[in-house]
């Protein structure tokens, strides 16, 4: 659909410039406008989200571990997507056993599909504690999404241990 969209608006900007060049002096502010308005809604159209569900992501599951009562799954992702202007990041999951797992349903990050974290592990400590490991994109840009972790879901402490990195 995206090569459709793109095609459609180079073809708009090709007659749009054959019209300028192909046109007399006088007639140029009359073509400029009838270009303006053909090119204005295919160039429209291009802004519009045409495929931006989640629907497509590719999700691979690294590690799944039921809790001990096997009430819950802590997993550990990643996840790509979004076509050429993609996206590919790690995070962590905390569910019900038997829901399925939601790719933007993390545990740590403000934006949940910023490659911030990776080698992330999930462990179970016991029933009412999780402990969740991982390195962390210390760059000042990552900052204040980093500072948003879930620190707790459905009555389950989790521990955020984030992993050093050997000099």
């Amino acid at each position: 659909m995206a090569r459709i969209v793109i095609a459609v608006v180079t073809l708009g900007a090709f007659a749009c410039l054959a019209a300028i060049t192909l046109e007399k002096m006088y007639h140029r502010k009359r073509m400029c406008l009838l270009g303006l308005v053909l090119c204005l809604p295919v160039l429209l159209i291009g802004c519009v989200d045409l495929g931006g569900d989640r629907e497509n992501d590719e999700v691979e599951i690294l590690s799944e571990k039921k809790s001990p009562n096997g009430k819950y799954v802590a997993t550990s992702f990643s996840c790509s997507g979004g076509g050429a202007a993609g996206y590919f990041y790690f995070n962590a999951n905390l569910r019900k056993a038997g829901e399925e797992l939601d790719q933007l349903d993390g545990l740590m990050g403000k934006h949940k599909d910023w490659k911030a974290f990776t080698e992330v592990e999930v462990r179970w400590i016991d029933d009412e504690n999780l402990k969740v490991s991982y390195k962390q994109d210390e760059s000042p840009a990552y900052k204040e999404n980093n500072a948003v972790k879930v620190e707790s879901k459905y009555g389950i402490k989790i521990h955020h241990l984030i992993k050093k990195e050997i000099p």
